[in-house]
């Protein structure tokens, strides 16, 4: 809201043109930058929650079915597949690197790193879309050297 001025005492029409104002603008920069999807957001954020609690369900019934049957082995066993698995999944759909590690060769595949990018981030529709993430310019002072 504008600051109020000796002026605009008593005078409520200017008080709401320049409300009318702002929000006539405020809405123009809306749809000219509308922002993410519904989608993307749903993809990057909202389904990431899900999992965690499908992980969390998945896991207790795991617990719950063999204290009933009496396994320890089997307890153990089914819970290291299990979340060996969660963590794949969690990385192939959300992985993303740390921002200061620096890129020095090509990415290869390991059992705990299945990608280079989760599908779901940022990193990856930039990938697609043909940017180079890892800038190798030595330009500027370096961060470390300030801690």
């Amino acid at each position: 809201m504008p600051p109020a001025t000796p002026e605009t005492f008593g005078n409520d029409d200017l008080l709401d043109e320049t409300i009318q104002d702002r929000v006539a603008a405020e809405k123009a920069r809306a749809l000219r930058e509308p922002g993410s999807s519904w989608r993307t957001w749903a993809l990057h954020s909202l389904l990431r929650w899900y999992y965690m609690l499908g992980i969390l369900i998945v896991d207790v019934q795991i617990i719950v079915f063999w204290y009933q049957e009496g396994s320890v082995v089997g307890l153990v066993a089914t819970l290291v597949a299990a979340t060996y698995l969660e963590l794949l999944l969690y990385r192939l759909l959300w992985y993303r690197p740390r921002v200061d590690a620096p890129r020095h060769a090509q990415f290869h595949r390991t059992w705990l790193r299945p990608v280079e990018y989760g599908r779901w981030t940022p990193e990856a529709q930039l990938v697609e879309a043909g940017v180079e993430i890892y800038d190798d310019t030595t330009e500027g002072p370096n961060p470390k050297e300030f801690l």
